[in-house]
């Protein structure tokens, strides 16, 4: 039996990101000679686990903000000493598991979760001491793992680093059980309507501040999902569009059926992520078979394999689609999704311990 700690994410059942569902797909479909320890943000729901093999610890702190680099090195201390594998989703903990490592050797696996020291929100030494985690993180993990191809470039120019770098990226699922009722209908009046449709985290580097203000000029109707109200750049957009008659933003959709139904119906997804890596919300909208509208940027064209539509602007963008241009051809290939399997990622991650 392998004992493998899982450190960094808000934990098992949470509703946060793509390393929750990680963290869900990791534990229902483990294999049985691995035994998962997970340790839960405090502010993450309590739930009932029963997946034999899978323990849930809740930590005090929370996993979110500057209170994150303490879940980090708590839930670290608690489990270091009693178990064969961490494995880190975020890298913020490495200077405590440098240390750990003179007294115990056990198997370290850290996934960065991107090159975090480059996303606006962080501060100038937030940006330094996550630099620094990434150097430690090559020198005292067995494995790295990016979860895009992109993110080699970062790597150093030599290869004097003690840990294998290994490619891989979320999974993702889409949920087909849920059709258009009356319910849905009154709830969501977009449904039976043409939307362009957009999903992210409401932080500054996925743009959709920029986003609305272009539909907003626009005949063309945008449904944004988004957490909008957990931030000062969330709550600002909420109140400049939220009377926008052509904009619908929803504050927070966390029921993957009518979430997946909102995907399926939608006449094209529109990608505004412009510092993440394989960005869980672009696998699975590539996924629901729907024309993808993304922006620019290297990674995302790794994660789509240069399929889709790319933009580099989002007035240039707009203006296309008020052209009413012929929209399957950016509709992503099934060879290109077959990657992006939950099987096949869990049993890649397993494959590291």
């Amino acid at each position: 039996m392998t004992k493998v700690s899982i450190i960094g994410s808000h934990g098992l059942y949470a509703k946060y990101g793509g390393w929750d569902q990680l963290v869900i797909n990791l534990a229902e479909k483990k294999s049985n000679n691995i035994q998962y320890l997970i340790f839960n943000s405090r502010d993450t729901p309590s739930v009932d686990v029963s997946i034999p093999g899978v323990m849930v610890k809740k930590s005090i702190f929370k996993a979110s903000g500057f209170e994150g680099l303490f879940y980090d090195f708590s839930t670290i201390l608690q489990c270091y000493f009693k178990t064969d594998t961490i494995l880190l989703l975020g890298i913020q903990g490495l200077p405590l598991v440098s240390f750990l490592s003179l007294f115990k050797k056990i198997k370290v696996i850290s996934n960065s979760g991107g090159i975090e020291w480059e996303r606006a929100k962080f501060g100038y030494f937030a940006k330094l001491y996550l630099r620094m985690c990434f150097k430690l993180s090559l020198k005292y993990s067995d494995h790295v793992i990016l979860d895009n191809e992109f993110f080699k470039r970062y790597l150093p120019d030599n290869a004097n680093y003690k840990a294998t770098i290994n490619v891989i990226p979320y999974g993702g699922e889409i949920d087909r059980s849920v059709s258009i009722d009356d319910n849905l209908s009154a709830k969501y009046s977009f449904l039976n309507a043409e939307y362009y449709l957009s999903i992210s985290r409401s932080i500054s580097d996925n743009m959709i501040e920029e986003l609305c203000k272009s539909f907003s000029e626009s005949k063309k109707n945008l449904v944004l999902i988004s957490n909008l109200s957990s931030s000062t750049y969330g709550r600002d957009i909420l109140n400049k569009y939220s009377l926008t008659d052509n904009i619908t933003l929803i504050d927070g959709l966390y029921d993957k059926p009518i979430l997946d139904l909102i995907r399926r119906k939608c006449t094209a997804y529109i990608h505004t992520h412009t510092s993440c890596g394989t960005a869980p919300s672009l696998v699975e909208m590539a996924i629901s078979k729907r024309p993808i509208f993304s922006i620019d940027k290297p990674q995302n064209r790794f994660t789509l394999n240069n399929e889709g539509f790319y933009y580099v602007s989002f007035e240039k963008l707009v203006s296309y689609l008020e052209s009413n241009p012929s929209l399957d051809m950016y509709i992503v290939s099934d060879i290109v999704n077959s990657k992006y399997s939950w099987t096949g990622v869990v049993s890649e991650y397993q494959s590291l311990y």
